[in-house]
C-alpha cells in the first residue's frame, strides 16, 4: 500500500521531465529521460495559503545561543553595608570573638547551638564554621566580608539544624570560602551509619542561599555545596569551583533567583536520592546559572523541570575540551548519479539500524540536561553545549515553552521513552542525531533541528533489521530502496517492543540531515505543522524513512516538504491530503538554485533556494488537489525575506518548467 501512489506519481513526472529530453519510450507509451537543470539564480523555498509562510507566527525566530560572563573572581574579602540589630556577631581573625548567644568559639573552631540570626565578619585561615543545633527554628548565618579556609575538612560544616540553614550574603560583600585537598575519606574506607564530609559547605540538613552579595566557594577537596537533604537557591551571585560535583543536593535543588556560575571536575550541578518517595527532583524557575563542567551539566536523579531562569550548559569529557562549533549544513557526502532513476520496480531496502551513536561523544556521562525521570522544560532560555546529549531522560521529555539553542556531540535531544514538542523554539544546531525517542510527538514550537545523521529517529533499539524489505514500486515507479530499515540508532536506547512513532500535529520544524531526514522505526503520522526537511546527498540515507514491512508514512494534513537524495527516497500516503513525490533519474538540482511548484492557473504553492545537491521531492499541502496537474519550475528569481529557504511565493518569478506531475 505505501509505495503504490507513489509509483505513479513518479511516473507522472518522469513523463512531463522526459519531455524536455526527449529520451527512450518507456513501457506505458510515454518518453523518459533525465530531467534538466535548473537555472543557477538562487531563490527559496515557500507555500502560501495553509503552507509554509515564513513571515506568520513565530517562524522568523530562531533561538540564538547565550554566552555566559566571565565569573566573578576574588582574592580578598569585602564587607558591605550592614548595621546589625539583634543578631549575634561573629568576628573572624586571629583571636574569635562572639557577642551575644547561641555561638561559641574554641580557638579557630566557631560551633553554632541555637537557632537565630548570626552575622559573621572577618577572615581566618585555619578555622571552621560548624552549626549543631537542635532547635526546630531556622539558623541564618550573614555573611558580610567572610574568609575562611579550613584545610581539615568543610569551611562550614552543618551538623545538625532540624529546620534548615540559611546563608545570606550583604548587598556589596564578597565572600570566600575554601576547604584543604587531603581529608576526604575514600568509599572502600567509610563505616556504614558515620559522617564523611567532601565539600567546602557541607550540610546534614536543609539549606538555602540568599542575598545580595558575592560568595565564592572552593572545594579542593571534592565537591563545592554537598547537602544530605534539600537545597534551595534564592538569591546572591555564588561562584562555585569544585574538583568534582560543583553542587549536589541528595533529596532535591530548587533554584528561583539569584546567579550562579560553577565550574566544576565533575558533574555541574545534582541530586541524588532515587530511593525515597517525591525526592530526587530537581527545579530551575528562575535566575542565571551558567555551568562548566567535566561531566553533565544539570543532572536529577528523578525528574527535572526548567520553567524560567537563564541557563548556559557547557559540558566536556575528562580532558576539559569543548564541542568545536561545526559548519551548520552537513550534507552527508556528495550527490550520487541518480541510479534508481524514474522506472522500474524497486530495489532492496538498504541496512537497519544497528543502534549506532556518535563516535565522537564523550567517554563518561556529559549530557546538558539530564534525568532518569520526566524532563521538563516550559520557559526560561537555555543554551547547551555538550560533549553528550544535548537534553536526556531515561524517561519522557516535554518541551513545552522557552527558548532552547543546543550543540552536542550525541543526540541533541533524547528520551527513552517520549518526546513532545509542543511551544517555544528549539534550535539544535549540531548534533549526530537532532531528536531521538521510541515515540516522537512534534505539537507546536518553531523547531529548527541539524545533524550529522538523522534528523529526528523514532526508534525502539531494535535498528529495523539487516536489510529492508523488497522493492515496491509497480513499473514506471520511483526507482529507490523501498521498505528500508533505519541507518542508525542509539547505544543510548534500550530494546522496547512498543512501535515507533514519528508525529508531527502542529508547529514549524526544519530539518537539516547528513542521514534519513525523518525516520521512523515504524510509522511516521503527518497531521499538522508545517515540516520541512532538507535531506541527504548520498544515496544511502533518504529525506523520509519509515520501518520495514507494514509501516509507512501517512498525510492527512499540514504542510510536507521533503528533498534530498533518491537512493533510498520514500513518499507518502494520501490520508486525507493530496501527495506529489518525485525523482530525478540523474543528475538533479545543484545547491543553491531554485525549484518551485505551480498549479496549472500559474499559482506558484511553492518556491524555495537549496541548501544542498536534490534528486528526489515529496511535497504535500492543503493547496493540492488529488489528480490535478502540478508544474516543477526552476530557475527564475525571488525577492523578500528568505527564512529557512522559503519566502512568501508571490515574490518568485521568471521561473521555467522542468515538467509536470501529477497529485495522488
Amino acid at each position: 500500500m505505501k509505495h503504490s501512489r507513489q509509483a505513479s506519481a513518479c511516473l507522472a513526472l518522469a513523463v512531463t521531465l522526459a519531455l524536455l529530453t526527449s529520451c527512450g519510450e518507456r513501457p506505458d507509451g510515454h518518453t523518459e529521460g533525465d530531467a534538466t537543470d535548473s537555472a543557477s539564480t538562487p531563490a527559496t523555498a515557500v507555500v502560501n495559503g495553509t503552507v509554509m509562510e515564513p513571515t506568520t507566527g513565530n517562524a522568523e525566530i530562531s533561538a540564538q545561543p547565550e554566552t555566559a560572563p566571565e565569573a566573578a573572581t576574588a582574592d580578598t574579602p569585602t564587607a558591605g553595608s550592614y548595621e546589625p540589630t539583634t543578631e549575634t556577631v561573629i568576628t573572624l581573625g586571629e583571636t574569635v570573638t562572639v557577642t551575644g548567644a547561641g555561638a561559641a568559639a574554641n580557638g579557630s573552631v566557631v560551633t553554632v547551638t541555637s537557632a537565630g540570626t548570626y552575622l559573621i565578619e572577618g577572615s581566618l585561615t585555619d578555622g571552621q564554621l560548624i552549626v549543631d543545633t537542635a532547635d526546630e527554628k531556622k539558623v541564618t548565618l550573614i555573611l558580610n566580608g567572610v574568609s575562611l579556609f579550613c584545610p581539615t575538612g568543610p569551611a562550614v560544616y552543618i551538623r545538625s539544624a532540624p529546620k534548615k540553614v540559611v546563608i545570606s550574603t550583604v548587598a556589596g560583600s564578597v565572600n570566600l570560602l575554601s576547604d584543604g585537598s587531603g581529608y576526604v575519606v575514600p568509599d572502600e574506607e567509610q563505616a556504614e551509619g558515620e559522617i564523611y564530609p567532601n565539600a567546602c559547605i557541607y550540610s546534614c540538613e536543609d539549606l538555602e542561599l540568599d542575598g545580595n552579595g558575592e560568595l565564592h566557594i572552593t572545594g579542593n577537596a571534592d565537591k563545592g555545596i554537598n547537602t544530605k537533604d534539600d537545597l534551595k537557591i534564592k538569591g546572591g551571585t555564588v561562584t562555585v569551583t569544585s574538583a568534582g560535583v560543583g553542587i549536589r543536593a541528595n533529596d532535591s535543588l530548587e533554584m528561583s533567583g539569584g546567579t550562579v556560575t560553577v565550574n566544576s571536575g565533575g558533574d555541574g550541578v545534582k541530586t541524588a536520592n532515587t530511593e525515597t518517595e517525591g525526592k530526587g527532583y530537581l527545579t530551575v524557575e528562575g535566575g542565571s546559572l551558567y555551568i562548566t563542567a567535566k561531566g553533565d551539566g544539570l543532572s536529577a536523579a528523578t525528574d527535572l523541570t526548567v520553567s524560567g531562569g537563564n541557563l548556559v550548559l557547557t559540558t566536556t569529557d575528562t580532558d576539559g575540551v569543548v564541542l568545536e562549533e561545526s559548519s551548520g549544513n552537513p550534507t552527508g557526502g556528495s550527490m550520487g548519479g541518480g541510479f534508481g532513476g524514474m522506472g522500474g520496480g524497486g530495489r532492496p531496502g538498504g541496512p537497519g539500524g544497528m543502534g549506532e551513536s556518535s563516535a565522537d561523544k564523550a567517554a563518561i556521562s556529559a549530557k546538558g540536561l539530564k534525568a532518569a525521570g520526566t524532563l521538563t522544560v516550559k520557559g526560561g532560555k537555555v543554551t547547551i553545549v555538550a560533549q553528550d546529549d544535548g537534553i536526556h531522560s531515561d524517561g519522557d521529555v516535554h518541551i513545552a515553552d522557552g527558548t532552547l539553542h543546543i550543540r552536542a556531540a550525541d543526540d541533541g535531544i533524547h528520551a527513552e521513552k517520549e518526546l513532545t514538542v509542543s511551544g517555544g523554539v528549539l534550535t539544535v544546531a549540531q548534533s549526530y542525531e537532532g531528536l531521538e525517542a521510541l515515540h516522537i510527538n512534534i505539537l507546536g514550537g518553531t523547531n529548527r533541528i541539524t545533524s550529522s545523521d538523522d534528523g529526528a529517529n523514532a526508534t525502539n533499539g531494535t535498528g529495523g533489521g539487516m536489510m529492508g524489505g523488497p522493492g515496491g514500486g509497480r513499473p514506471g515507479g520511483m526507482g529507490g530502496w523501498w521498505g528500508q530499515g533505519s541507518n542508525s540508532g542509539s547505544t543510548d536506547t534500550s530494546v522496547s517492543t512498543e512501535t515507533p512513532v514519528l508525529t508531527f500535529a502542529g508547529g514549524y520544524s526544519v530539518f537539516n540531515a547528513a542521514g534519513d531526514g525523518i525516520d521512523s522505526n515504524g510509522n511516521i503520522v503527518i497531521s499538522g505543522g508545517t515540516v520541512i526537511v532538507y535531506g541527504p546527498t548520498d544515496n544511502g540515507n533518504g529525506p523520509i524513512d519509515s520501518g520495514d514491512g507494514n509501516y509507512g508514512v501517512t498525510v492527512s494534513g499540514g504542510t510536507l516538504l521533503a528533498v534530498g537524495s533518491n537512493g533510498m527516497a520514500e513518499s507518502a500516503e494520501n490520508a486525507g491530503q493530496a501527495v506529489l513525490a518525485a525523482s530525478w533519474r540523474s543528475g538533479g538540482i545543484s545547491a543553491g538554485e531554485t525549484i518551485g511548484i505551480v498549479d496549472s492557473d500559474g499559482k506558484v504553492l511553492a518556491a524555495f533556494e537549496l541548501p544542498k545537491a536534490i534528486s528526489s521531492i515529496v511535497f504535500s499541502s492543503a493547496d493540492l488537489t488529488a489528480g490535478e496537474t502540478y508544474s516543477i519550475v526552476g530557475g527564475g528569481s525571488a525577492t523578500g525575506t528568505v527564512v529557512d529557504g522559503v519566502i512568501h511565493p508571490s515574490t518568485y518569478t521568471g521561473y521555467e518548467s522542468m515538467g509536470e506531475i501529477e497529485a495522488y
